[in-house]
């Protein structure tokens, strides 16, 4: 079993959070989603999960003091035993992302993986770039925190840290790191970190300037997805 855990605080990706799950080919998959703003209406989100069989969808609110490794925590503390995957409320997942990370965990890897290689997609320009060239089909110490797939066990040993308010995702995989688990870094494709018009709507506030600096130009396309699946 497959747990995806969508932690989100903005109600205007609530299409993208159900797109995303609903698009996996994988089939052994439920969903946990977090809503961390207190204004958020639960209800929303309540009936979108109600269209599925029971629990395969669930939806909790929690206080928006809570930072982002404590909503974390308290939703993995729910799902089932397997594999967790954390997905990004805003970024774009496709149809074979499930497939490629838990086969990756399967077949021994590790029981960490992700991407450290990965597309991003400039909205403002139209650029679907590459990110950190040559972290592909490798051990790397830092994957994108949208990608983090990995065994409910190794959270049982490390949970995430509860009080940073940023770095959450790359704290706790240095943590992991120090008590001995491999992090794997699979292919840079079915996943796509999109960078909207405004920079500051983001949690990472780097300029997109800076941000494209380390970047290499795939293709300027309406259209992204044709080639990164």
């Amino acid at each position: 079993m497959i747990t995806v855990i969508a932690c989100t605080m903005r109600s205007q990706f609530i299409d993208n959070v159900f797109d995303n799950y609903d698009r996996q080919v994988w089939k052994d998959k439920q969903m946990i989603i977090v809503l961390n703003n207190d204004k958020m209406d639960i209800e929303l989100y309540q009936e979108r999960a109600n269209q599925y069989p029971e629990n395969e969808v669930r939806v909790i609110q929690l206080p928006q003091e809570y930072k982002l490794g404590k909503c974390l925590n308290y939703a993995i503390n729910m799902a089932q035993d397997g594999i967790i995957a954390k997905f990004d409320d805003d970024d774009y997942y496709g149809p074979k992302f499930l497939r490629e990370t838990a086969r990756a965990i399967k077949s021994g890897k590790a029981s960490i993986v992700g991407k450290h290689t990965s597309y991003i997609y400039f909205e403002a320009t139209r650029a679907l770039m590459v990110f950190r060239r040559g972290g592909e089909r490798k051990y790397s110490r830092s994957i994108k925190g949208g990608t983090l797939v990995f065994k409910k066990s190794v959270w049982k040993r490390v949970p995430f840290p509860e009080f940073k308010k940023v770095g959450t995702d790359s704290g706790w995989v240095g943590r992991c790191i120090r008590r001995g688990f491999r992090v794997y870094s699979v292919s840079k494709r079915h996943y796509v970190c999109i960078r909207r018009r405004n920079t500051n709507s983001h949690t990472q506030k780097k300029s997109t300037r800076l941000y494209m600096s380390h970047c290499r130009l795939v293709r300027k396309t309406k259209h992204f997805r044709r080639y990164v699946n």
